[in-house]
């Protein structure tokens, strides 16, 4: 059985359009704000947004979709 890897979006304050990101990026930009990166990485699965003073992050769905994920 093979799973598919998240994918992660980001749109910096100065862009219009987001952009894909590896994971190592993600980390490295959530984890200038907040250390621990675990409840951040939970919330984006539960389909919300990560704001930062730098930039804004979400979940990519597969197909090209962002994360809409319901939280019920």
């Amino acid at each position: 059985m093979m799973f598919a890897m998240p994918l992660y979006e980001v749109r910096y304050n100065d862009w219009e359009q987001w952009q894909e990101i590896s994971e190592i990026e993600l980390m490295d930009g959530l984890y200038k704000i907040y250390k621990k990166v675990t409840p951040a990485i939970k919330k984006m699965i539960r389909g919300e947004k990560i704001v930062t003073p730098e930039a804004v992050y979400r979940l990519k769905l597969k197909g090209g979709g962002h994360s809409e994920i319901p939280t019920t």
